[in-house]
């Protein structure tokens, strides 16, 4: 026999803004725009130097023109607390986009395990793709350990020297230092190092609040969950209504915690929520989370659970946005706060350094 279902018919929730469509769209695009600016960069030019370029040997730091000596190393430890204070200020407000969009670690997580999808799709013989896979990891991530010195010793002459090899001890060590990194981390230990390594993921919790945008299971639309034959449409199209919110919790505990709370029960197709159980917003995750069971503080916020349920949602003719990127406040149709304790003092932190980095230069 079915579980009776408790209702509670209000308003469904608007549907998922097109703005956050359109940035979860782009999201391939804005990581080959960053990934491409930083080879780049190195073989920019300005006034006859290299634009950007921390010059250990002569001790100097190039900037686009502006550069800064020994003596100005309190202006470099100025702008670090600028950017610092920034990446605090925009966690509270947007979250970790920083981790799901501008990261190193995701964007070459993402370009390595595009080249693992892309050998194993096109390549049928698993040890020619295998041998390819590891081959193209390799060339990325030795340019990357090329690029990366050439932020400290001038690109021209580092590649100039490439053959025959003319590189310097140290050279020689921090190129294949961080190519070994690049490949270990963007191949082998992509979570391990959101989870374990980066101190960022420690402490980005302390920064946020109620109104800070996460990815967010809409429970009570989705619950109970399971498949079913095509054509029944979602929970609007039936008339079924949204759960209340201690049903769809219960429902989405269970589903995720069997093994504590036993078996779901048996619900009839008509009255199952509008999530498929298909696994796809999992089996997307490069974190390897199910964020219908969070929230989870490793979630980075990338989106891509979103992209593959809606995906499926649309497959099936269901509105989309049964996950999305919002607070808890918005998820709950409260008003969002825009005086916020945390906001104001990263704010009110982050214009006080602007202030002071102002007067130091004039």
């Amino acid at each position: 026999m079915a579980d009776r279902l408790s209702l509670h018919l209000v308003p469904p929730l608007p549907p998922q803004p097109a703005r956050q469509r359109r940035v979860l769209r782009w999201r391939a695009w804005l990581s080959a725009v960053l990934l491409a600016s930083f080879y780049a960069l190195p073989w920019l030019r300005w006034d006859g130097r290299q634009a950007l370029l921390f010059d250990l040997s002569a001790r100097r730091f190039d900037l686009f023109g502006w550069t800064l000596w020994p003596q100005d190393v309190g202006v470099l430890l100025g702008l670090i607390a600028v950017l610092a204070t920034a990446l605090v200020l925009l966690t509270n407000l947007a979250g970790r986009v920083w981790c799901g969009y501008g990261c190193p670690q995701t964007l070459w997580s993402r370009l390595f395990r595009w080249i693992e999808q892309g050998t194993t799709r096109w390549l049928p013989s698993p040890g020619a793709a295998r041998l390819a896979r590891h081959a193209l990891w390799a060339l990325v991530a030795g340019w990357t350990g090329i690029t990366f010195v050439g932020f400290f010793s001038p690109m021209h002459s580092l590649v100039g020297n490439l053959w025959p090899l003319a590189w310097s001890g140290w050279e020689t060590f921090w190129i294949v230092f961080y190519a070994a990194a690049t490949w270990g981390n963007a191949g082998f230990l992509r979570e391990q190092v959101c989870r374990d390594l980066c101190p960022y993921a420690r402490i980005h919790g302390a920064f946020c609040d109620s109104d800070t945008p996460r990815m967010q299971y809409h429970a009570r639309r989705g619950e109970p969950r399971g498949p079913r034959v095509a054509g029944l449409g979602g929970i609007d199209a039936r008339g079924r209504g949204l759960l209340d919110p201690t049903s769809a919790n219960d429902y989405a505990f269970r589903a995720a915690h069997e093994d504590i709370a036993g078996p779901m029960p048996h619900f009839s197709a008509d009255r199952l929520g509008d999530c498929l159980d298909c696994g796809a917003c999992a089996s997307a995750c490069p974190m390897g989370l199910d964020v219908r069971a969070g929230p989870y503080p490793d979630c980075i916020g990338c989106g891509a659970c979103v992209e593959a349920c809606d995906a499926r949602l649309q497959a099936w003719q269901f509105p989309t946005g049964l996950l999305r990127y919002a607070s808890d406040n918005a998820l709950q149709q409260r008003p969002r706060r825009w005086l916020r304790p945390r906001t104001l003092a990263a704010a009110g932190t982050l214009l006080v350094l602007l202030g002071i980095g102002v007067h130091h230069i004039v």
